[in-house]
């Protein structure tokens, strides 16, 4: 049964001080999702653009894997720092951080872009991924801490969704922003906007009391907050099998994701698109994933989050074979993408939903962190992988059937999870609502006030 006693929530780094609230703080989910939206849209920039930059600097599309590659090297190292930096000064600091970030790093893109010389683009994708890295954990940790504990799992999920509908929203727009502003300009709009939004935050979104007292708290508290926020609580005997699973899951599922985010507008032109058209792409992909994570939340809710992460790589996959493998016209090819979009970022809502409820108050900022990070580090591999099958001659139709690969892998993996978590509550060594999850009989099925108790 969902526990409705107000008690201290530790997941708001700065502050063990905070009580868990009985209703959603929209002021800190606004603020998380709309710099997560921009994180999504800065992401499906650089994807959307490989087509018309291929033909401007008339190179193939492959030649752009390396700075895709080294954005997401730079994201898993914003990921690892941002569970040791939110416990030092604050999950609020480092969201605008991270935001200001990513966007001044964008801006440098868009200086260096005209220059054609591609050791600048990698430097200045690098940079731009850490500060990408950095805003996800630290607005999912932010927001949850300020909403209480009864509510984590929708906002989680919710805060997460901001990723996905940015690259939506980035591929709506991306073909009119090209014939508007080209390439270049199209960097100027992506950096800026995170900077306006940091300054915002930073105006309207201040710090609570108890977060400002907490950075004049003695030595022992700020030890006490650097311990909790250490990855190995999570490999703890009772959690080790089951974060190793989780991480696994993600891994998987971020090659399958981020090696079609990314390539998704350069494979549609052996489906016959134009670079212009291809950022469509892009959009009903992201549009799809809107879907599949938003459906996230109340299948979460009737079937609990084990099962809901066993059969979503399955859709992904059958969606991606199937857009594969038709002779349709275009438009019934993007309806298949925007299917593997379903599944796919149903895997990577789920996966954060699941970092949350599976992990005690104390380290779910870090939890979050260390789980994207282990997706991130497939998303490093995924576009890498693209980019050389590409290189090898593979049609656009054989890539996204090579889709299925990671997804089986995500597939076993949260078989796995559900085998763990049956075994743990039956044992009842469960931790927090990770015992139950899932569980046929367990009550952690139902909703109370708005919350999804897997």
């Amino acid at each position: 049964m969902t526990e409705k006693k107000s008690r201290p929530d530790n997941s708001d780094s700065v502050s063990p001080l905070i009580p868990a609230a009985r209703s959603i703080a929209w002021s800190a989910v606004i603020a998380g999702t709309l710099a997560v939206l921009l994180d999504g849209f800065d992401s499906a920039a650089m994807s959307f653009l490989i087509p018309t930059l291929a033909h401007q600097w008339g190179v193939a599309p492959q030649y752009f894997t390396v700075p895709l590659t080294l954005t997401n090297i730079g994201a898993v190292l914003g990921f690892l720092a941002c569970g040791r930096l939110s416990a030092r000064v604050g999950q609020r600091t480092v969201l605008i951080g991270g935001t200001a970030w990513f966007g001044l790093a964008t801006v440098l893109t868009a200086l260096v872009l005209p220059t054609q010389l591609r050791i600048l683009l990698d430097v200045t994708r690098f940079l731009t991924g850490l500060g990408l890295g950095a805003v996800l954990p630290a607005a999912i940790g932010l927001a949850v801490a300020r909403s209480g504990e009864e509510r984590r799992h929708g906002v989680s999920a919710g805060v997460a969704l901001g990723i996905i509908a940015g690259g939506a929203v980035g591929g709506m727009v991306g073909g009119p922003l090209i014939r508007t502003v080209g390439a270049t300009g199209v960097f100027w709009v992506v950096g800026l906007l995170p900077l306006v939004l940091a300054a915002v935050i930073a105006a309207v979104f201040p710090a609570v009391g108890a977060e400002r007292a907490a950075a004049t708290a003695d030595a022992d508290a700020r030890e006490e907050h650097r311990r909790q926020a250490e990855v190995g609580r999570m490999l703890e005997r009772g959690l080790r099998v089951r974060t190793l699973l989780l991480w696994l899951f993600s891994f998987a599922v971020f090659i399958a994701v981020y090696a079609l985010m990314y390539w998704i507008p350069t494979l549609l032109l052996a489906f016959g698109f134009t670079p212009e058209q291809a950022p469509k792409g892009t959009a009903v992909f992201g549009l799809g994933g809107v879907v599949g994570g938003a459906l996230m939340v109340p299948v979460v809710a009737r079937t609990g989050i084990r099962r809901a992460l066993v059969v979503a790589p399955v859709i992904g996959g059958v969606g991606a074979v199937a857009a594969a493998s038709a002779h349709v016209p275009a438009a019934v090819t993007l309806l298949l993408v925007a299917g593997a979009g379903v599944g796919v970022t149903a895997c990577q809502v789920g996966q954060l939903v699941a970092a949350v409820a599976f992990y005690p108050a104390g380290t779910r900022t870090t939890a979050v962190a260390w789980t994207s990070a282990a997706g991130r580090i497939g998303s490093i591999v995924g576009p890498a992988v693209g980019g050389i099958l590409l290189g090898l001659g593979l049609s656009g139709q054989d890539v996204l059937r090579l889709a299925v690969v990671p997804l089986a892998v995500a597939f076993v993996a949260a078989v796995g999870l559900a085998v763990v978590s049956v075994r743990d509550a039956r044992a009842g060594r469960g931790h927090g609502d990770a015992g139950g999850a899932g569980d046929a009989g367990d009550a952690g099925r139902t909703a109370a006030a708005g919350a999804v108790t897997p």
